[in-house]
């Protein structure tokens, strides 16, 4: 048990670092590249991102709840820095369900709820949250706080609206 769980610690390890040396990103305070990994949307979200963090510029490491108007996920003790949240909508969010910002959000008035899927994103997310922190657990008795099982791409698989197979 404890080799197979000291194999399973490696290979995550393993994956991470790999990831990571193949998204080779770099950031400074006028734009963000990303050498690998490309999709056809990407461009553009970057484009959306550059923007968001150029109107943020010195606010960044604050938390995102502080920020960004009308976020109704992600505030108080839940939330993040300004930046993490651009960069999960970016490559957590966007990228696992094939989109770019437009999908989800007005990029003229980023506060704007009169998109559908901004309020569907947010249900998802909520819903992953009960998933991960409550049902899971109760089935294995794990904690998924820090490790969790279900993510976008779980269901998406790269896809705005998950297949039903």
């Amino acid at each position: 048990m404890t080799t197979f769980k000291n194999m399973r610690i490696t290979i995550v390890l393993l994956s991470c670092i790999t990831l990571i040396y193949i998204s080779a990103f770099s950031i400074n305070s006028t734009s963000i590249t990303i050498s690998a990994m490309e999709d056809s949307l990407d461009s553009d979200r970057m484009k959306y991102m550059n923007e968001v963090l150029k109107s943020i510029q010195g606010k960044e490491k604050m938390r995102a709840d502080s920020v960004f108007k009308n976020l109704k996920v992600i505030r108080g003790e839940s939330s993040i820095s300004a930046e993490h949240l651009l960069w999960m909508m970016n490559w957590g969010w966007s990228k696992e369900l094939g989109i770019s910002c437009s999908y989800c959000h007005d990029v003229k008035n980023w506060a704007s709820d009169t998109l559908p899927a901004k309020n569907i994103a947010r249900g998802m997310w909520n819903m992953r949250v009960i998933i991960n922190n409550e049902i899971l657990p109760g089935i294995t008795g794990r904690n998924y706080e820090n490790d969790p099982a279900v993510s976008c791409i779980t269901c998406h698989r790269g896809k705005p609206v998950p297949t039903e197979k």
